[in-house]
């Protein structure tokens, strides 16, 4: 069981920096690569670059075609950003080539002239496409809230290890899940969704497949971690027992970085099914690891 435990930590450990990467609420365009400029409002040279270099023409034009993103450092967002694209480094100006795809170009530390500037993005490989003159458009990062307040949709997939009262062994499966999240404030959110976990090593009382509907209660107490209180209800196929239904309670802890959530959940079913005779109650149990898509 610990060893099992370990592996789901170090699978998440690693799905979640491998989630590093700019929010697409900051990209308006999709088809333009990013410009990520590390900046302060503190730093002098940042400032210069902005009022006299960004307005020159040839600069302008050539921007056009990126998505332009001012990051603040001094931010919790820009922070965390800043420790992913800038390989440790904490001076500013900071700037940052992303392509399309998101995977880092060129990178360059220190204020530039106009002449320096269009030859770091020829050196890119992603200048190209910009012809408006005028005003750089700038997104600033994070914008006025650090989270998406409303819907957001999530599907996912994972992995489970499945346990009933009566076989204390753990049996490995598999979960899919599709959800609904609604986040109200900084603090809370709710999820109502359609889980199913499928367990092909199931036998006796244990459920060989588990169709639930939860509905969770989640507290960002500290971002982009989150605590999850909730219920749900199932219904559970066994080899003993071909259909039964099934009414729990579940708590859980998740990390959501950009469009990815990672999240632990730990279910314990109360509605016991009956095996036949008076005391024989079974009450199935799972650990589940789900590794979602925010759309």
């Amino acid at each position: 069981m610990k060893k099992a435990v370990i592996l789901l930590l170090m699978c998440a450990l690693s799905l979640t920096a491998a989630a590093q990467k700019v929010a697409q609420k900051y990209i308006p365009d999709k088809s333009k690569p990013v410009l990520l400029v590390f900046t302060a409002d503190w730093c002098s040279p940042c400032q210069a670059m902005k009022q006299n270099v960004f307005v020159i023409d040839s600069v302008a034009s050539a921007l056009s075609g990126y998505n332009v993103l001012m990051v603040d450092v001094d931010s919790p967002v820009g922070s965390a950003y800043q420790q992913h694209y800038c390989k440790k480094e904490v001076q500013i100006p900071y700037l940052v080539v992303l392509d399309r795809s998101g995977a880092v170009r060129n990178r360059h530390l220190g204020a530039m002239q106009a002449d320096e500037l269009m030859a770091f993005l020829r050196e890119s490989g992603t200048l190209g496409g910009g012809t408006s003159l005028g005003a750089v458009k700038y997104v600033n990062v994070p914008d006025k809230e650090d989270f998406d307040k409303g819907w957001q949709l999530e599907a996912g997939a994972g992995a489970a290890m499945v346990t009933t009262s009566e076989d204390t062994q753990f049996k490995p499966g598999a979960v899919i899940s599709a959800s609904a999240v609604y986040r109200t404030s900084r603090l809370v959110s709710f999820r109502m969704g359609l889980d199913g976990v499928f367990t092909p090593g199931a036998i006796d009382y244990m459920p060989k497949v588990s169709i639930a509907i939860p509905l969770d209660l989640e507290l960002h107490l500290v971002e982009p971690a989150y605590l999850s209180l909730g219920g749900f209800y199932a219904v559970n196929h066994t080899a003993k027992v071909n259909v039964v239904p099934d009414l729990g309670v579940r708590v859980g802890a998740g990390c959501r970085i950009w469009d990815l959530d990672v999240s632990f959940h730990y279910n314990v079913g109360i509605l016991n099914f009956n095996k036949g005779d008076i005391v024989g109650r079974v009450s199935a149990s799972a650990l589940t690891l789900t590794v979602g898509y925010c759309f």
